[in-house]
């Protein structure tokens, strides 16, 4: 997988499309690099209890993440092995290829063979690079949920103004009764032009709402 040129909007980043295990054999010690997709610690530490799960008895749980925002969250833990040999250079995967809201953990199975210093940072690294270069890269973003409350004579004017903003009407849950509310999840890329679309209605006679609220979490 070769890298992906600089072409990110404001708030997008890159990551890994879907979860994924590579393993290769190194002085007979087994290394698992598994990469999946967090946005906070929460997600982090779930999945490293999947992983200790699905590589039981392993000698080594050793990993690191990045989170997407500003600034760029990122930490990393040797899990046991030699101080700088194994967190780091998996830390180093990441930031090379510029994933963001990842968590890259390689299990180890113990072969016997010592590898030293520079092997053990060579074997940590090259198995999470292994695993990005077998994943598809893709772009994402953080989101915002926008939601509105208007009266049926506005609707149509609200959906205009959602279409200039570049927002699709599909995406809208809508429900009608007394009124109109609905909700969506806005890319946040988006949020600029919307909240000006949104705030040039008419609300004079208030029958037009909306709130605009942030959906990452780190």
């Amino acid at each position: 997988m070769a890298l992906i040129e600089n072409n990110l909007l404001p708030g997008q980043y890159y990551t890994i499309e879907k979860s994924i295990d590579r393993e290769m054999s190194i002085q007979r010690s087994r290394f698992i690099g598994s990469l999946r997709k967090v946005k906070n610690r929460d997600e982090v530490d779930f999945e490293l209890k999947q992983i200790a799960t699905l590589y039981p008895k392993a000698s080594h749980y050793c990993w690191a993440y990045r989170f997407a925002g500003e600034p760029i969250l990122e930490h990393s833990s040797d899990a046991g092995e030699p101080s700088g040999t194994a967190g780091r250079p998996i830390l180093g995967a990441l930031k090379k290829h510029a994933l963001e809201n990842i968590l890259a953990v390689v299990t180890r199975y113990y072969g016997g063979v010592k590898l030293g210093v520079k092997g053990l940072i060579a074997a940590y690294g090259d198995t999470t690079l292994l695993a990005v270069e077998n994943s598809k890269i893709v772009i994402e973003e953080p989101s915002s949920l926008f939601s509105f409350a208007c009266t049926y004579d506005l609707y149509n004017i609200l959906l205009t103004k959602l279409e200039r903003a570049s927002i699709d009407h599909a995406l809208l849950q809508t429900d009608f009764t007394e009124e109109i509310s609905g909700r969506a999840v806005v890319p946040n890329s988006l949020l600029v032009i919307l909240k000006k679309e949104l705030d040039s209605i008419n609300t004079s006679k208030t029958n037009f709402t909306y709130t605009i609220r942030p959906l990452s979490d780190r």
